[in-house]
């Protein structure tokens, strides 16, 4: 709901085949440098082939990331809010259970057993970085590309100095990782 911030569209930016590099860091064009040279592993292959460069990616656009970057890269949804697509797929605290929901716990905190990640990451193609696309891990499982999306809300004080004095007038952009 956050992520695509009131609107109908797959992504709070448009639909499944819209530019996503300037709002998400998706797989890629730039993933094709992850395909390296065994030896030197810092240089990407010259001519790489389908066995070296074998991860799925929407090659027709480049957000310019190889892997996960620093949070506020890219545009901000209507809500203000950063990185709601993309970068590193969100840890839930729901557990995983098929669909249709149903009032059956999958959403009590002390639930055991997988759970739900969604958003998806820098190695994910743009499909699973929809609101409605999920995978699950077991809660102990270690995922290179999994984090956390934290958002923080803050009540001006009496006397304090508003955001937007301190931005220079531009709309201060939230962080959501």
């Amino acid at each position: 709901w956050a992520c695509r911030a009131g609107t109908s569209t797959a992504f709070s930016f448009g639909e499944r085949d819209t530019d996503f590099s300037g709002h998400a860091n998706f797989a890629d064009a730039k993933l094709r440098e992850f395909a390296s040279d065994p030896y030197t592993v810092d240089k990407p292959l010259a001519n790489a082939t389908p066995y070296d460069d074998w991860i799925p990616k929407d090659a027709r656009f480049n957000d310019g990331a190889l892997i996960a970057v620093a949070p506020g890269r890219y545009d901000p949804n209507a809500w203000g809010l950063v990185d709601m697509h993309g970068n590193v797929a969100e840890w839930t605290r729901s557990s995983y259970a098929a669909y249709p929901w149903v009032v059956d716990g999958r959403d009590d905190e002390g639930r055991l057993g997988r759970k739900v990640v969604r958003g998806g990451s820098w190695r994910d193609v743009p499909a699973r970085g929809t609101a409605s696309s999920r995978l699950s891990y077991e809660s102990w499982q270690h995922v290179y590309n999994v984090g956390f999306r934290i958002v923080c809300e803050s009540e001006l004080k009496a006397g304090s100095i508003p955001v937007s004095a301190v931005s220079g007038g531009a709309t201060p952009k939230i962080s959501a990782r």
